[in-house]
């Protein structure tokens, strides 16, 4: 089919409703996902509603006119993806190698922000996720100014305090990340961006190409990411109740921070049980341990207590902190509430750390939590 015959039957397909029909019948599919990997019923009823939030942020991507017309977009509410932050609040630029951008605005008080540009995507069939350039804001001034130049090809000259992030001819997007240690006393960053060498003329219409490729993309997306952190599950059930970095390709190289390392892993234990984690005295910028469920999606942190970091965090007289994961709170400082789940992934992250030394982990009975003390 020619060029023509195939516009002619992207334009047929999206007003007459198959494009539509296509992504539902898509979506419907991905349902076996959830089926195939859940044990009981609070697995499958989080599934399903894990495959709605994935398919509202990726739907939400037909709303971006493209990487000439792009802004700074907050990830979808409640969408959770690969261990996600509860302590990071993460934003989305739909970017080009194609053109340059200027990123600027207020740093904010949070205590890390970082910028990573990326290539590929977690949807069937798209490259393999890559990251080009990466900046990271450490010790936040007062009234800090972000001012960053994003390119292809570095500048001849950068203006005072501009910075630049490269990009390479496959970047599809640039990733923000604003990292809390108090939610309540901090401000996140307040970055927009500006396409300098684009069109200068306002986006076109809705046109049928970008609605149908855009509801392809979308099923792409929701299969892509939901096969790719089962397959991660799968990884990490072979060895519960350990925290271990993921093999390399599934590591930095993907879309993490590179600032970071990134312990993951399967918790499960029985009614009476606990989980004791020590993580001992590091020397990092920034770390925090968070239970998931077994979707990889951290579990409800605006109403539980499923989460702790440096700056929560209690400490041993050795400057060991000492975690319990258990169904009741067993009376210590960190205790992590299982928030009614039997099982689960969980995550460990050290930023900018000084030297790597492992938590240790180990199941004990709830009663005999008490010869700890």
């Amino acid at each position: 089919m020619d060029d023509a015959g195939k516009s002619s039957t992207i334009h047929d397909d999206a007003v007459n409703g198959k494009a539509w029909a296509d992504f539902c019948d898509s979506l419907k599919d991905a349902g076996q996902i959830i089926l195939d990997h859940s044990t009981d019923d609070l697995d499958r009823l989080e599934g399903f509603r894990y495959l709605s939030r994935l398919a509202r942020g990726e739907l939400g991507r037909i709303e971006n006119h493209g990487p000439a017309h792009t802004r700074v977009l907050p990830i979808a509410h409640n969408v959770k993806i690969g261990c996600d932050n509860p302590d990071a609040l993460y934003q989305g630029v739909a970017v080009s190698g194609a053109y340059d951008y200027r990123i600027r605005g207020p740093r904010g008080t949070v205590n890390y922000l970082s910028l990573n540009a990326l290539s590929g995507s977690f949807g069937l069939g798209g490259a393999s996720p890559e990251r080009q350039g990466s900046l990271a804001f450490n010790d936040p001034q007062p009234g800090e100014q972000v001012d960053v130049v994003a390119s292809v090809r570095e500048p001849e000259q950068l203006q005072p305090g501009q910075r630049w992030l490269q990009l390479g001819s496959e970047t599809n997007q640039v990733v923000i990340r604003n990292f809390y240690l108090d939610r309540t006393a901090e401000r996140p960053s307040e970055l927009q961006i500006e396409c300098l060498n684009g069109p200068g003329k306002p986006p076109p219409p809705l046109s049928a190409q970008r609605l149908t490729h855009g509801l392809a993309r979308a099923a792409l997306g929701v299969h892509g990411i939901a096969r790719r952190f089962v397959e991660w599950l799968d990884m990490f059930q072979e060895r519960p109740n350990t925290l271990e970095f993921l093999p390399r390709q599934d590591g930095p190289g993907g879309w993490g921070d590179p600032a970071q390392k990134f312990r993951h892993g399967y918790w499960a234990f029985e009614p009476g049980q606990a989980l004791v984690i020590d993580v001992p005295p590091i020397d990092a910028y920034y770390w925090n341990f968070q239970l998931n469920n077994i979707w990889e999606e951290s579990l409800d942190y605006d109403w539980c207590q499923v989460t702790v970091n440096k700056h929560s965090a209690a400490y041993e007289p050795d400057g060991t902190a000492r975690i319990i994961v258990a169904d009741e709170d067993p009376g210590f400082a960190n205790w992590i509430d299982t928030a009614h789940h039997r099982h689960g992934t969980m995550g460990l992250r050290y930023n900018q750390v000084i030297e790597d030394i492992p938590p240790t982990l180990r199941v004990m009975g709830v009663a005999d939590l008490s010869s700890l003390r």
